[in-house]
């Protein structure tokens, strides 16, 4: 389904079954492990999966000095195996002074040459598959394939973490200037790759302020996830965000944009509309609100920002989370879905295990990954014992209606 696209784990996703009821689905067919590279065998970490995904890292390596984005942007070429060098001529100079052999320098080698496929394999996209830069509530923003998406055509929308990386195409020009003189592979200049060096510096250093305030995948972003929505959907489409506590990656803020009309159970459960409230109780395993709004009304802004106002204070007064959903209808209305559970802090006193197996989006929204640690849990224990242990007391949420 996904052609020699390395990045990707999967085969195919599998449409899932409509029901009201919360079920197991397999959703995915995972492919062979050698028809893919998994992002742990490329160079460079993070706290952040999303961060490594999105762009190869700037953190210089501690052997041959080379990051991954250098490697990236030199490719596999003479000027790769030429900044190498050049990076080591320090280190180098040193030995011969001292008379020592450089006996790291064919394990070195070997190492930057499987690094480099592995970077150019996993960061290069097809054609069709390439970010898309989008503007939402104001800010840059970057829509792209997640490397395991659940859903035929899922996207993932992230702030633009690209932007420090601007002057990227004059290094690229820069660096065609290290032309080998002849088969001896004597390069002309040593400046641009001097200047890779430096220009990779400012990029790590800009970059690795953005964690330094810790974990802000938090669900702030219901204007843009509104606002994505308007531009890209189409009725049936949805978007939704992990709560904080359910997030793999915590430190980088993401939503997820599904198309194609999927139906989650809980979609069959809002309650018949009355356009005199604005809020309703959904009836769902989890404590749930409904809204719609009409995004051809000029206070559309207002209703979302309200929701999100009323969603903050749940967290921070009572330890209570929110996975919202926000799903597009015929004629520019929005029904929002926002379930509510327990946000795994120590007020709960959830066992390990409960807290292990917290519902995600995708749970919350009523569909299990079979073979998975949540759904054997959800499996044996019920869809009523399973969802009790994150329910959270029903006073809480009639606050807000």
């Amino acid at each position: 389904m996904f052609g020699n696209n390395y990045r990707l784990t999967i085969q195919q996703c599998i449409p899932i079954t409509a029901s009201n009821q919360a079920h197991l689905e397999p959703v995915i067919e995972k492919k062979n492990s050698n028809a893919f590279t998994p992002m742990d065998q490329v160079r460079g970490q993070s706290v952040s999966s999303i961060e490594k995904m999105t762009q190869p890292f700037a953190q210089p390596d501690d052997m041959d000095y080379l990051s991954p984005y250098m490697i990236d942007l030199l490719g596999k070429t003479t000027t790769l195996s030429f900044a190498e060098k050049a990076l080591q001529t320090p280190r180098k100079q040193l030995l011969d002074r001292l008379g020592i052999d450089d006996s790291q320098e064919k394990q070195r080698k070997g190492r930057l040459s499987a690094d480099q496929v592995n970077v150019s394999r996993f960061y290069i996209h097809p054609v069709n598959q390439q970010p898309v830069p989008l503007t939402l509530n104001g800010s840059p923003f970057l829509e792209q394939d997640p490397t395991t998406p659940y859903f035929s055509a899922q996207k993932i929308i992230t702030p633009d973490l690209r932007i420090h990386r601007q002057n990227e195409n004059t290094h690229l020009l820069d660096l065609l200037r290290c032309k080998s003189r002849d088969d001896s592979e004597i390069f002309f200049d040593t400046a641009p790759i001097e200047r890779l060096k430096n220009y990779n510096h400012t990029v790590f250093q800009n970059e690795s302020q953005r964690h330094e305030n810790g974990p802000s995948n938090k669900t702030d972003y219901f204007i843009e996830m509104t606002e994505y929505l308007e531009q890209k959907a189409e009725p049936g489409d949805f978007i939704v965000q992990n709560s904080l506590e359910s997030s793999s990656d915590k430190h980088t803020p993401h939503f997820q944009f599904i198309p194609n009309q999927v139906s989650l159970p809980i979609f069959c459960h809002a309650p018949e509309y009355d356009p005199e409230l604005e809020l309703q109780i959904a009836d769902w395993h989890l404590p749930a609100v409904y809204q719609r709004v009409d995004l051809q009304q000029f206070d559309w802004r207002e209703k979302i920002t309200q929701l999100q106002a009323q969603c903050k204070k749940l967290i921070d007064d009572y330890h209570i989370s929110t996975t919202p959903f926000f799903r597009m209808l015929e004629n520019k209305q929005l029904e929002a879905y926002l379930v509510f559970k327990k946000d795994g802090s120590p007020e709960w006193n959830m066992t390990p295990e409960d807290a292990q197996h917290t519902p995600g989006w995708l749970e919350a929204g009523g569909i299990f990954i079979a073979n998975t640690p949540k759904a054997e849990v959800f499996n044996l224990k019920g869809a009523q014992e399973y969802y009790a242990a994150y329910s959270v007391p029903a006073e809480r949420i009639n606050e807000l209606l």
